[in-house]
């Protein structure tokens, strides 16, 4: 009887080994396409999350108050989510390929005017331009991205794109809060931020490699209204989410640093941890979401998230601030290749640009809007910010569950 019970032991970790390496054998096999694109990612990642990093500091150093970084970057992503509203449209008029190389282009003219013209109108203009840029490149970005593999293991796809730009990104903090201390001169956020500007035309160069994947024929694409409906389910969840972000992330490298006095160092190194950390979660999440299903995944690990930052403010020291918010960034960011393909099933080739870029607009308005709020916010309180973040993230995980539990 024992020997018995042992051999079903022995052969249900034998069958448990067999899927995990099914499982892991899902992340081989792609293209060449799909490979340079991933590539794009990890440069773009690693260079935009060194600008995000720095540019608080930098326009700090400038004299700039919270909210006058608020407008700057309201400006940014209120152009950014009208454009939006065409966005999808015209990558796929103009093709994918052609739409990101365009926004590479703005992307680095942008940088440039940050870096050596360092006026309020100027960084407004160049808001303006970077906001142009990411209404073109995301929506035509996860399109090309998406017909590079087929329903089973497009999440894996999309998962792997993820996991390698966020660990791009992590390296993108760490060099963002490194770089100061080792550069020269009256600005070393000014050089910093000239070495993300310059790794801009590198990227550029992988998507130029890219193969064209939309046919002439497949250009058309008519908004009825089943195609409207499906387009705001996701959208909903989308935008509560954007103003609760909206309200807090850009600010929370200065949170710390005002809150505990953390160095610029120690503040990159931290974000760079948990960028790390989310990279490698994000090759199991599809293995998670296979067993479990996605829209458990994601409101499991958005709901836990939208706890943890209500308990942000109230950390007594940076250490503990620390860990929570490594945990909190983790749980909210690690599930969005899951939504991303979860959202891709309900969507035919023509109509995925304009799906995505219309959830982007939903995201993108109410982001804007938080940021514009965030910023006086925390000029008044440096503990409001958090508690009005959380509400809005549980809201959403609420709606999402309500509008999607029926679909797996």
């Amino acid at each position: 009887m024992l020997s018995i019970t042992r051999f079903k032991r022995f052969d249900k970790f034998i069958n448990r080994e067999k899927k995990e390496k099914a499982m892991l054998r899902n992340y081989r096999g792609f293209s060449k396409d799909a490979k340079l694109v991933i590539a794009y990612s990890l440069l773009g990642r690693l260079g935009g999350s060194m600008a995000w990093f720095i540019l608080p500091f930098y326009y700090s150093s400038l004299g700039m108050s919270f909210s006058d970084m608020g407008v700057l970057f309201s400006i940014s992503t209120i152009v950014q989510a009208v454009l939006l509203l065409v966005s999808g449209h015209v990558s796929v008029k103009l093709g994918y390929r052609r739409t990101i190389l365009l926004a590479v282009g703005m992307f680095f003219i942008a940088r440039l005017l940050q870096v050596f013209i360092p006026e309020f109108w100027i960084f407004a203009i160049a808001s303006a331009i970077l906001g142009v840029g990411m209404a073109l490149e995301m929506p035509a970005l996860m399109s090309l991205l998406s017909e590079e593999a087929n329903e089973r293991n497009r999440h894996y796809l999309f998962s792997l794109n993820a996991a390698v730009g966020t660990i791009g990104s992590a390296l993108g903090m760490y060099l963002g809060g490194a770089l100061p201390n080792i550069f020269d001169g009256s600005n070393p956020y000014k050089m910093t931020l000239l070495v993300a500007t310059l790794l801009i035309p590198l990227q550029g160069l992988f998507i130029f490699l890219v193969s064209p994947v939309l046919k002439r024929e497949e250009r058309k694409l008519r908004l009825e209204k089943d195609l409207l409906v499906k387009i705001a389910k996701f959208s909903f969840p989308s935008a509560l989410i954007g103003l609760g972000a909206g309200v807090t992330i850009p600010y929370v490298g200065l949170w710390f640093n005002r809150r505990f006095g953390s160095s610029l160092e120690s503040i990159g190194g931290l974000f760079a941890i948990q960028e790390f950390i989310m990279g490698l979660g994000m090759f199991i999440l599809p293995m998670i979401s296979d067993k479990i299903g996605s829209v458990r995944t994601i409101v499991g690990f958005n709901g836990s998230a939208s706890l943890l930052i209500f308990a942000m403010p109230f950390s007594p020291a940076f250490p503990v601030a620390a860990v929570v918010y490594t945990i909190r960034t983790i749980l909210m960011n690690i599930v969005n290749p899951i939504w991303d393909a979860f959202m891709m099933r309900f969507f035919i080739t023509e109509e995925r640009s304009t799906a995505i870029a219309l959830r982007s607009f939903a995201w993108t308005t109410t982001y804007a809007l938080g940021q514009f709020m965030g910023g006086r916010i925390f000029d008044i309180s440096l503990t409001w910010p958090f508690l009005i973040t959380g509400a809005l993230y549980a809201l959403s995980m609420f709606s999402f569950w309500v509008l999607f539990a029926k679909e797996e």
